[in-house]
């Protein structure tokens, strides 16, 4: 993740958004970074507001307006406002490229994906479709030090790895990340434990405790290669990978955590998020960065 310079916050004017706003504005307090807040207007109902002569475009332009208003700290000097009329993905999406935003924010769930069980469809589809960095906020998160206009006392980062070109990348994303929060980082490894009759249960441990040794040496040694100013600690979980991630990640007193993971843009061989990264996504309770990773030249 490189510096933040422009940050594009993405709204429907409910309670999970303005939660998400607030921490898009934090965000950009703390870097001196432009925020940008989009509003995908829907076509069908712009259409139909228009049979009646309604002009909701400039309505939800007011709203908009109100509804930044009401959260505390943002920098008028540094907000842009954009009231887009077309689907909310591809809105989204392409708005993000052409202002150059170095990262989406999105709320967990919306008016449009309140009854997910999840999260929200439009998330969903973000996570799915852009080419940048989502951030996904979580309904209940709230600033440790809401006095303040920034993410003073959120940290550490926590970042998910293997021994892969993702995993790295999100590592070095998470670095940076904490070097703007100023903040330590944290790396988890999950060994997936090997399910198998009881009788194969001896081998089916010494192989685990095999992988174990071998991925923390491999992993500790591309850690080592990232050069950062302080050696990146790192735990190494066996379970489910989806439950240990998101465990690991749980608030713990005097703790307000990042978790950070990593992903192939779209476009490449493996540019979907996978289940266990929606699985985290729908136990975690923290702020979720994922890390778009371009897909390696053939």
């Amino acid at each position: 993740m490189t510096p933040t310079r422009s940050i594009l916050a993405a709204v429907d004017f409910s309670e999970p958004s303005r939660v998400a706003l607030d921490f898009a504005a934090r965000l950009a307090n703390h870097g001196r970074a432009t925020l940008h807040v989009l509003y995908a207007q829907d076509p069908l109902l712009t259409a139909a507001a228009q049979s009646e002569g309604i002009d909701l475009v400039l309505e939800s332009r007011e709203e908009l307006a109100r509804f930044t208003q009401s959260v505390a700290g943002i920098d008028p000097s540094r907000l842009h406002h954009h009231v887009v009329t077309g689907r909310s993905t591809v809105t989204i999406c392409d708005l993000a490229v052409r202002e150059a935003a170095d990262v989406i924010v999105v709320g967990m769930h919306g008016m449009s994906g309140a009854a997910r069980v999840v999260f929200g469809s439009t998330t969903q589809g973000v996570l799915q479709q852009s080419t940048v960095p989502v951030f996904v906020i979580p309904d209940s998160w709230t600033a440790p030090q809401p006095e303040t206009r920034d993410l003073s006392g959120v940290g550490p980062v926590l970042v998910a790895v293997e021994c892969s070109v993702a995993g790295m990348a999100a590592a070095a994303a998470a670095c940076h990340l904490a070097d703007t929060l100023r903040t330590s980082v944290n790396a988890v490894h999950v060994v997936e434990q090997l399910n198998v009759l009881d009788r194969w249960g001896r081998h089916a441990h010494a192989a685990t405790e095999a992988a174990v040794l071998c991925n923390r040496r491999e992993i500790e040694t591309a850690l080592a290669g990232l050069q950062t100013h302080t050696p990146i600690p790192l735990r190494v979980e066996i379970g489910s990978v989806a439950e240990r991630i998101a465990h690991v990640a749980a608030l713990q007193e005097g703790e307000h955590p990042i978790l950070v993971l990593g992903r192939h843009a779209r476009g490449s061989r493996r540019g979907v998020p996978g289940a266990t990264a929606y699985r985290v996504l729908g136990m975690t309770t923290v702020p979720v960065l994922m890390h778009c990773v371009p897909e390696d030249p053939a």
